[in-house]
């Protein structure tokens, strides 16, 4: 069986492998991340798509102010739809030798004497934090941010790394908890080596974007991480068997206790908005930002439509972006579209788009002229309001088509021609039924009877399936009513029996919160998150205190999840069912 199995695999190979060979060709380049500091080392993945042949190796450009040392190589068939695309990825590791702003890339690869080439990278190298000389040891957390002095709702990366010289599992982490200071995590966490204190180490790297919302002077209190810290046992403990397999980390034999790290405190101040130069307009939209609009198509007639796209998009509280307004246009009708938010993070912190569209219907041909929107925010890099225009549009309107005059055939009789010439009546068929002359021949079929049991059954039937139909549906309404009621009053009772059973886990706890949500307020299963759970009970007349409190306990609870500790015992020390007490009382 296996030699059948062995000889298809090989058949399948060597028909896809004209295809593979077939395909075309690309190459793309792809860093770890965009800003690092001097000491970490970036990992850089070239990947070559549409071969399989890696006897070509690929040239970087671009790496006079890096020492770059070579990773490892892997190849790739996936067959999608019938499509066969296979490809090579090479890995390479870059350290920088200097501070600065870099482009990498494009890397270069000759296969069958064609040369092809992939994209290029803006890479930002920047001067590790200044940080106490002293030895920190082989374990320890450390906190930065990228600015100390911001403006109301303008960004700052508060960045966590978990510096390691050992092995470690079951992590997870609780962030402090500032009044006025939202903290929202951008990407995953990412993993690399680094030089701290002229010492390599693993590094844990997690980045959050911070706001403000009111002005004041700020401190962030310690991060706290927890961990498992895997430690071999004493040298008198180990034998041969340990010795041959120290190195397998599968088969290590190693103790594990628990450990806490620290970051330290960071502070930094926030300042309000200056009043000077804000313009009438201003919507609160603090960044970086540009605008964007076209117009299609350039030509129409009267009565048919052009639509103007105009597109806001930067860096900054883009939920601030406002919906523009177009001013009214002579003899012409304007629809607006829903304007469509696109909210989206990466490494230097949130970014996103609002799309608005109109359409525009002219009634009259002629040349339509639409004036440009504009839009303010406070610019962060050069700390000036600004005021962005979308270009000035115009296109051409030409006549529409003119409805055809129909004319009446009864107007054509009365006033046509009247030599037209009657046509002779023809008989075209007779009655299907024969006509009788007697009521010879006529027998009496099927009759029901006035009165009759059978002619009341056949005249009630209806009425009785109506009923029959009214009640039940009728009833099936107040049944579900009745048990979204049910469920709603007794959610808090079922919440606190259940959680009273003890030995819970994160994960258990979490879907305990959910369900008690959407039994007590008639919601649709399923996810919530903490965000939408705080916005549900504000608008249920729960105080944003208390709502608070419930949010920050379901983002512990996601942040144990999302570390992979959900299926251990649940550590909160809040009393969780006094606060749903809370929740119950204030509930309008």
């Amino acid at each position: 069986m296996k030699k059948y199995l062995i000889l298809l695999l090989f058949l399948l190979l060597f028909l896809v492998n004209p295809c593979i060979v077939a395909a075309n060709i690309s190459v793309s380049l792809t860093p770890d991340r965009t800003e690092a500091t001097l000491p970490d080392s970036i990992r850089i993945i070239v990947s070559v798509s549409g071969t399989r042949n890696d006897d070509a190796q690929p040239v970087l450009y671009g790496m006079e102010s890096f020492n770059i040392r070579r990773g490892g190589t892997s190849s790739r068939v996936e067959i999608i739809n019938g499509q066969v695309n296979a490809g090579i990825d090479y890995t390479f590791f870059i350290q920088p030798k200097k501070p600065g702003t870099f482009k990498i890339g494009p890397a270069e690869i000759k296969i069958k004497n064609q040369t092809f080439q992939s994209n290029t990278e803006i890479l930002k190298i920047v001067k590790p934090v200044q940080t106490s000389s002293a030895d920190r040891g082989p374990l320890f957390l450390n906190a930065e941010l990228s600015s100390t002095k911001v403006y109301v709702d303008e960004q700052v990366i508060y960045t966590l790394k978990l510096y390691r010289q050992m092995r470690v599992r079951d992590i997870t982490l609780n962030l402090p908890e500032v009044e006025h200071l939202v903290f929202k995590q951008l990407g995953k966490p990412r993993e690399y080596q680094s030089v701290y204190n002229n010492q390599s180490f693993h590094v844990l790297e997690v980045r959050y974007a911070l706001v403000s919302s009111k002005e004041g002077s700020y401190a962030i209190g310690p991060s706290r991480m927890n961990m498992i810290v895997m430690q071999p046992r004493g040298q008198s403990h180990r034998n041969l068997f340990d010795d041959l397999f120290s190195k397998d980390d599968f088969f290590s034999f190693s103790t594990g206790h628990p450990r806490t790290l620290a970051s330290q405190e960071l502070k930094f101040s926030v300042t309000p908005l200056p009043d000077k130069g804000r313009p009438d307009d201003f919507s609160g939209l603090v960044g970086s930002f540009k605008i964007d609009s076209k117009l299609e198509p350039a030509t129409i007639k009267a009565g048919e439509s052009a639509t103007l796209t105009v597109t806001i998009n930067g860096r900054g509280n883009v939920k601030r972006i406002p919906d523009l307004k177009m001013q009214e246009l002579e003899q012409t009708k304007i629809y607006e579209d829903q304007p469509v938010l696109k909210v989206e993070t990466d490494d230097k912190g949130v970014t996103g788009s609002k799309i608005m569209k109109w359409a525009i219907v002219p009634e009259k041909e002629g040349t339509c002229r639409i004036p440009p929107l504009r839009v303010s925010f406070f610019d962060t890099r050069t700390h000036q309001y600004q005021v962005i225009e979308s270009s000035p549009h115009a296109f051409t309107v030409l006549p529409g088509k003119k409805e055809p005059i129909s004319t009446s055939t009864d107007h054509t009789k009365k006033h046509g021609n009247s030599n037209l010439v009657k046509e002779e009546v023809k008989e075209l068929g007779s009655d299907i039924l024969p006509i009788h002359g007697s009521v010879k021949g006529l027998e009496p079929g099927f009759y029901l009877y006035h009165g009759s049991l059978l002619f009341w059954m056949v005249l009630l039937l209806p009425v009785f399936i109506y009923l029959a139909f009214f009640w039940g549906m009728k009833f099936h309404n107040k049944s579900s009513t009745t048990i979204a009621v049910t469920k709603a009053k007794k959610a808090a009772k079922t919440f606190t029996k259940k959680f009273r059973r003890g030995n819970i886990n994160s994960s258990e706890l979490a879907l305990l919160i959910r369900d008690y949500l959407n039994d007590r307020f008639g919601l649709p299963i399923g996810s919530l998150t903490s965000d939408e759970a705080v916005v549900i009970l504000e608008s249920k007349g729960v105080s944003l205190d208390t709502a608070q409190k419930l949010q920050i306990i379901l983002k512990r609870l996601e942040d144990t999840i999302y570390s992979g500790k959900g299926d251990e015992l649940c550590d909160i020390e809040e009393d969780i069912p006094k606060l749903v007490k809370q929740i119950e009382k204030e509930i309008r």
